[in-house]
């Protein structure tokens, strides 16, 4: 082997061996934990809401958020980690909300699969937050954030002013708490 070929395969090597533990120590400092599964409401109400996230302080606020939201709403909630979306089927809920993070410059692999094979797109309120605040999924509508926990009222009024749109729903008592 020649000398050139040597250095270059160093230099290679070298970069190779530097990157590795900075790509790992990125995803464990920037990776979200697993959300936990939980249900609100009574399974035979006409509205259900699918909310599958990802664990962190800013998207367990804008769960929490939301749910709250639709309490005296008169919906089914259920709350899931976005990697049990693979067995979720969409023809079960009127509206669906994928809040996720942006990860080495794409979207959460589970959340990109789900919303790839979704063939009604209008039953979904997608949720991207990234460290720009302004990473989505292309070609569907989106609302993207940055995890600031003091912008968090900006992300929860539009899932809200959406799921109304969505449901067409008041408050369980037929009034309207608009």
């Amino acid at each position: 082997m020649s000398k050139q070929k040597i250095i270059i395969l160093a230099l290679v090597s070298c970069v190779l061996l530097l990157a590795a533990p900075l790509s790992i120590s990125y995803k464990q400092r920037h990776s979200m934990s697993v959300a936990p599964s939980f249900t609100v409401g009574d399974a035979s109400l006409p509205r259900h809401v699918l909310i599958a996230t990802q664990g962190s302080t800013f998207k367990d606020a804008l769960v929490n958020g939301i749910v709250s939201y639709l309490k005296p709403r008169g919906a089914y909630v259920n709350v899931i980690d976005v990697s049990a979306l693979p067995s979720i089927h969409e023809d079960e809920w009127t509206a669906m909300v994928v809040i996720h993070t942006w990860e080495f410059g794409k979207p959460q692999h589970d959340a990109m699969a789900f919303v790839e094979r979704l063939q009604d797109k209008s039953k979904l309120i997608d949720v991207t937050t990234s460290g720009s605040g302004q990473q989505v999924i292309s070609g569907i509508d989106a609302i993207s954030a940055a995890s600031v926990m003091r912008d968090e009222p900006g992300p929860l009024g539009a899932v809200t002013a959406r799921l109304d749109a969505l449901l067409q729903v008041g408050t369980a008592d037929g009034t309207n708490p608009h």
